[in-house]
């Protein structure tokens, strides 16, 4: 299994920037997958949960990179999140997992 943790600087659900005390994106990919599995963990400023269902999200990470897809809130309680992701996550390079 190869993988790689980001830590994000920005996060976009639907278009919105969500503001951040912290958040990182994990991807892990599998042989016996055709594309890697990818999890966002956010700390929000904002009390508040998020939107149930499937969003497009945009990460930027500290080092520049935006990686973009579609994931699902998998939770959304005091300020903190998960998103699980639904789909490929573009943006991801050939050296970037391990």
């Amino acid at each position: 299994m190869r993988h790689a943790r980001f830590d994000v600087a920005f996060l976009s659900i639907e278009g919105v920037d969500l503001p951040l005390r912290a958040a990182y994106l994990l991807v892990a990919e599998r042989a016996e997958l055709d594309r890697a599995e990818w999890e966002c963990i956010a700390y929000g400023l904002d009390r508040a949960p998020l939107p149930e269902g499937r969003h497009p999200v945009v990460v930027t990470t500290l080092d520049g990179r935006r990686l973009e897809g579609h994931a699902v809130l998998v939770r959304s309680v005091e300020g903190a999140h998960v998103l699980r992701g639904d789909g490929p996550l573009a943006g991801l390079g050939e050296g970037d997992l391990r």
